[in-house]
């Protein structure tokens, strides 16, 4: 890599390895011989924070500086299409945080610099759950979160010193 190493994603059963950093490009690497099978610019990124590849290996997302997440066709990124499959801009700051369920159904993306900054994604038609976070509940300062295999989603907050875990039976129904 050219500049700092700020995110780092396994794909493919672990065989290989997605980094991004601070010269804005995306590199594929195959960790079994070691070496850089792709490199390309994330479009519109000048600096990437976080990187996070589909349970699958077919969808990858890559967050930067300025709040902007784009979802990519791991494949098609590989084979030179360099245009997102969608750009999403509802951080104002640093995304530092990105997770996908287990069936990519939800992407969570997530900002520790600013209160209640934490966004949920229906994938299959790229809109926001207008209802997350939930109305009238400060999620203060996002600093991890993850889903389970199953439904749960747990989320950790530094200011409130709160742990929240949720079951969703299914999709949740609020979209934007």
């Amino acid at each position: 890599m050219n500049g700092t190493v700020r995110s780092l994603a396994f794909a493919d059963d672990g065989q290989q390895l997605l980094s991004s950093g601070g010269d804005g490009q995306v590199y594929h690497w195959d960790l079994r011989t070691r070496a850089c099978l792709h490199k390309s610019v994330d479009e519109g990124c000048i600096s990437g924070t976080s990187l996070c590849t589909s349970p699958s290996g077919t969808l990858f997302a890559a967050g930067s500086e300025s709040g902007i997440v784009n979802v990519y066709n791991r494949e098609e990124f590989l084979g030179g299409k360099r245009k997102p499959l969608k750009t999403i801009e509802n951080l104002t700051t640093r995304v530092d945080l990105m997770r996908f369920n287990n069936d990519a159904q939800i992407l969570a993306m997530c900002s520790s610099m600013k209160k209640s900054s934490l966004k949920l994604i229906h994938v299959p038609s790229y809109t926001v759950f207008s209802n997350w976070p939930p109305p009238k509940k400060s999620l203060g300062y996002t600093r991890c979160m993850d889903f389970s295999p199953g439904w749960w989603f747990h989320g950790r907050w530094k200011c409130c010193r709160e742990s929240i875990i949720i079951q969703f039976a299914s999709l949740p129904s609020c979209i934007e």
